[in-house]
This record gives structure tokens, C-alpha cells and sequence, in this order.
């Protein structure tokens, strides 16, 4: 953390990596694990551009249809369970603004459509891994998984 006082710009997300392969988009502690499954694909030569969206309404769609014609391939990432969630809206808009230039079909990376674990150990494997953001990527590139 920075020192000094500091502000986001509100509505405005950020590459925080970029890559010409796939665009991961993802916020909040998912931002960490896209890092993590980019730098486990860099191993593979799969270049990945990181967006942390910051916010969630309004979202910065320009950053985000930006990245994905230039790569043509795209990620989102969401702790939240796959239906009615903040990675399903990310994937409509994607499909629906940038569909010529996807060279693959959209992929989400979610929790599973069940109720939180209260396990500690069992929400460990409910949150989505660097590993599986890191296969999603691969196998829409057509290569065997990250490791």
C-alpha cells in the first residue's frame, strides 16, 4: 500500500498485465489468481493481458472490448457462482460487442452453481484457482493445460 493518500478512478479498470494472446478480465481477490495463471502460462508461451475491472457499475467496457479485439480470445474470472453474476453480464457483453473479433467462444471461470461450503478446506476448492484460469486459457488456444 501506497504511503500517501491515494484514489482509484472510479469507473476506469486497469491492465495490470498485458499479453497478445487472451484477455483475462477479473476484480477483487481473483485479480491475484488471474496474475498468478498468467504468469503460469507465460511458462507455456501463452501471453495473457490482466484487466482488474475496479468496479463494477459503471463498468469500464472500453478497456475491456479494447483488449479482447486485440487478442481475440477472452477469460472472465468471478468468485460468484455462474448464473445471474457479474461473469455472466462480462461474457453477454463480450459475446454481443465483440463477437467478430473472438477467435474462440467466451469462458467463464467461476464457483461451482452450489451454496458456499462452510469448510474452510471445501471453500479453498470453491473459489476459482490460477490453475483452472490458466486451463480455461490454454484449451482455448488449443494447448494442453498450465502447470
Amino acid at each position: 500500500m501506497p504511503e500517501e493518500s491515494y484514489t482509484n478512478p472510479f469507473g476506469e479498470a486497469e491492465v495490470v498485465r498485458d499479453g497478445k494472446d487472451v484477455t483475462i478480465v477479473s476484480y477483487g481477490l481473483t485479480v491475484h489468481r488471474a496474475l498468478d495463471a498468467a504468469e503460469k502460462l507465460s511458462a507455456d508461451n501463452i501471453s495473457a493481458e490482466v484487466i482488474d475491472l475496479r468496479t463494477l457499475s459503471p463498468i469500464d467496457w472500453d478497456t475491456v472490448i479494447e483488449s479482447v479485439e486485440s487478442t481475440g480470445r477472452f477469460v472472465v474470472v468471478d468468485e460468484a457462482n455462474p448464473r445471474c453474476s457479474i461473469a455472466t453480464d462480462v461474457a453477454a457483453y463480450v459475446a454481443q460487442h465483440a463477437f467478430g473479433a473472438l477467435k474462440a467462444a467466451p469462458q467463464m471461470v467461476t464457483a461451482p452453481h452450489t451454496p458456499v461450503p462452510f469448510s474452510p478446506v471445501l471453500e479453498d476448492l470453491y473459489i476459482p484457482t490460477s490453475d483452472a484460469i490458466a486451463a480455461a486459457a490454454s484449451e482455448m488456444l488449443g494447448r494442453a493445460a498450465a502447470r
